[in-house]
């Protein structure tokens, strides 16, 4: 039997709920950060039921919070299914609006000769039904949604019928981009040295659930091989554009990563049902060994647990991928806890820096003076400059297009 559907309409979609959870920050985190005290608001897509208390130790994988979710309605054009006048649908109707349907269900009949049956696709409830057209409206069933923790720490407050807000000690840091949903799992190192490639040949069987480190870039391949071996998550230094795309197998399209204008694009959504695993890219396109800092702290939690989330957002609201690292102690990374003042996020001589903008994503150097502000381009405007040493070459760059890797004392 064939279901004939409408086109897919921007307030249409399929039933299934999310598993990304509401997370808000509301402290402006530095590019890497070692032993801070992290806050993070967990909220439900809708309300529901809070099952935690505040002062409560949760794990990454505690269920903090619970609710239905109901799937979003889809229509199907009965007129065209049964080849009748619109008028003539409604006498074939078995079911009245709002009365629920099981899968399989027999939701409309034509008899005789040409008998013929519309069964219900999935579970579900008769939300509307247009006698002047013969479109059919079903709602999902209401799916159950749990909220995890995410990460590890403590429950400082809850809020009423919506969510949790849990603080930890913690190390951060923010990825170039990346995609899929967040992910939290033991880290498994594949490599102690940064400018490593990943291979497949690397990921064994031993590698399931746990969320891979490597070190330079990765390929095609490697992703494929570790979703064979249901592989939480990657994280790795960089990723060449094709590679990526091979991956995503959006082979029809214009390249959605076009990196090298002031304007490149990226996937719109790249939900959880589009991304096998999560992926965190934390230098950019290319193949780039991953910044010293970052890898030394990751390489620090060998073993041990951490949450990571590949969604990626470049417009609208940017969002970048993030890794957050547990620590039960304000040494063991073997730093102290960086500073979240604003002030001591801006770089300066000596500081560690990443390159944000469109030519030189990703790349790391180091500050090496600091020139005079120049003009910007609204009037009144003034762009604090940067001198910056990447492979050898110098470049007077404004600080909006660089992230503060590590710090230099004052």
């Amino acid at each position: 039997m064939t279901n004939f559907q409408l086109p897919p309409l921007s307030h249409f979609g399929p039933p299934v709920a999310s598993r990304s959870a509401t997370v808000a920050q509301p402290k402006h985190y530095p590019a890497l950060a070692w032993n801070i005290d992290f806050e993070i608001e967990r909220r439900l897509p809708q309300l529901g039921e809070v099952l935690v208390t505040q002062g409560q130790r949760v794990d990454s994988d505690t269920v903090v919070a619970r609710t239905l979710v109901p799937g979003r309605p889809r229509l199907f054009n009965l007129t065209e299914f049964f080849e009748v006048e619109p008028r003539e649908v409604s006498r074939l109707l078995l079911k009245k609006v709002n009365e629920p349907a099981n899968q399989g269900d027999v939701i409309a009949q034509r008899k005789g000769f040409l008998s013929k049956q519309f069964k219900a696709p999935f579970d579900a409830i008769l939300s509307a039904f247009g006698a002047a057209t013969g479109y059919l409206s079903l709602t999902p069933t209401p799916k159950p949604f749990n909220l995890d923790a995410y990460v590890r720490g403590t429950i400082t407050a809850t809020i009423p019928n919506s969510g949790v807000k849990i603080e930890l000690k913690a190390g951060y840091a923010k990825g170039a981009f990346g995609f899929g949903d967040e992910q939290h799992g033991v880290l498994k190192v594949l490599t102690n040295d940064p400018s490593e490639p990943m291979d497949p040949a690397q990921i064994e069987a031993r590698a399931s659930y746990f969320i891979l480190l490597g070190g330079s870039h990765v390929r095609a391949e490697t992703l494929r091989r570790a979703v064979e071996m249901k592989v939480r998550g990657i994280i790795c230094g960089s990723i060449r554009e094709e590679e990526l795309t091979k991956f995503l197998e959006y082979r029809q399209r214009d390249s959605f990563y076009k990196v090298g204008s002031h304007g490149w694009r990226f996937p719109a959504d790249l939900s959880g049902q589009d991304s096998p695993l999560t992926l965190v890219i934390t230098e950019g396109f290319g193949q780039r060994p991953m910044a010293s800092p970052l890898f030394e702290l990751l390489l620090s939690h060998d073993g041990q647990g951490l949450s990571i989330n590949g969604s990626t957002k470049l417009r609208h609201g940017q969002q970048h991928s993030e890794i957050i690292v547990p620590v039960s102690t304000p040494g063991e990374a073997g730093h102290a806890g960086s500073s979240l003042n604003l002030i001591d996020q801006v770089p300066r001589p000596g500081s560690i820096v990443r390159l944000t903008n469109h030519s030189y994503l990703g790349s790391v150097g180091f500050v090496r003076i600091l020139p005079p502000p120049r003009r910007g381009v609204i009037p009144g405007q003034v762009e604090h400059l940067a001198e910056v040493e990447v492979n050898g070459s110098r470049l007077i760059l404004p600080f909006a297009d660089l992230e503060v890797l590590q710090q230099t004392s004052r």
